[in-house]
Order: C-alpha cells, then structure tokens, then sequence
C-alpha cells in the first residue's frame, strides 16, 4: 500500500510540475507522456481527444506517433467503449478482447498485448477524450496500474482544461484589441470629415 501511495505521489509531482499555462499544451503533453510509460513500465502511452465534427477520436499526444495521425471512431476499439461508457477499461489480452481495435497496430506496426484505458473528464463530468498505456513490460496491468492511470488522467484533463481556457482568454483578448483599434481608426476618420 505504502509503495502505491509513494509511485502515486511522483507521478502526481511530476506532472504538476509540467503544468503551467504558458507552456505549450503539446510539449507538456508529450512528456507527460514519457513520464506516465516509466511510471506504468508500458513500452506506449497516448492520448486520443474527441473531434466533434467529424464524431471521431484523433491521436493528440504520442511519444512515437504524430498529432491527428490516427483517427478512430468515437465508439470504435477499447478507446472507443471507455469514450462512450466512460467507464475505464483493463485488457490483459488484446487480441482475445472483442473491443481490441487491430487496425491501429496496422496503422502503426506496433503490436498490443496488453492496455489499459481511462476516460479524460472535464469538471462537468463530461468525457473528451481517453488516456492510455499499452504493453507493459513486465506481466499484465493490474488495480494498482488503473488507479495510477487515473490519478494521471485526472491531472491531464485539467492541464488540457486550463489550457484551452487560456488559449480561448488570448484569442477573445486579441479580438477586443482589434475592434478598439478599429473603432479608434474610424474615429479619427470622422472627426477627420468634421
């Protein structure tokens, strides 16, 4: 018990120290990523956001793949049903699971043993995406992985938050900023024609 409370805190003190919102979402993401791989001694981790125009789950952030280069239903995979159930999900034997996906390890090349699979909730409690860890490196994923997969998912879901929060701040700050430079130049323009 003591050993899970202790690998919980360095994985929490680790993540909290990437999470400033001046930073770029996506390099902390990533090396997010590479902290949750040692921490869940899995060979990949990634994390899939909802895209609601198009009702499908895009990579976002991968140490080996490209942002958007895996593109999957919304219901479809383990990914999918964690999405839509928002239930997170433990499968030790990937190819024996009836929600296994295999043809992202056809996209990809990379062959999935075992993964394991938490929804990303916002504060409403609304899902938008999923994090996962695949292959662990020594035996199969177990209560102590998920409650550490969760624990990350929790602290992911609200750097994303924050950060398209702040990204939204910036771009309405940025509008005001070019309606009261226009209302100023057409001002001069009119006491211009008095």
């Amino acid at each position: 018990m003591e050993e899970r409370t202790t690998r919980s805190y360095r994985l929490a003190e680790k993540l909290s120290q990437l999470f400033d919102l001046e930073s770029k979402i996506d390099t902390v993401l990533s090396v997010s990523m590479y902290y949750l791989n040692q921490f869940m001694d899995s060979e990949r981790s990634s994390i899939f956001l909802f895209q609601p125009w198009n009702q499908q789950l895009t990579i976002f952030s991968s140490l080996d793949l490209e942002k958007h280069e895996i593109c999957i239903p919304k219901s479809c995979g383990v990914a999918g049903c964690v999405f839509v159930n928002r239930q997170p999900a433990v499968v030790n034997n990937a190819y024996q699971d009836s929600r296994f996906y295999k043809a992202v390890d056809d996209m990809t090349g990379f062959k999935t043993r075992n993964l394991i699979c938490t929804p990303l909730l916002d504060f409403k409690e609304n899902c938008f995406g999923t994090l996962q860890s695949m292959n662990k490196k020594s035996g199969d994923f177990a209560t102590e992985d998920l409650e550490l997969l969760n624990l990350a998912a929790r602290m992911i879901a609200v750097a994303i938050n924050d950060s398209r929060q702040y990204t939204e701040r910036l771009v309405k700050k940025e509008a005001s900023r070019t309606v009261i430079r226009q209302i100023a130049e057409n001002s001069g323009n009119i006491f211009d024609e008095l």
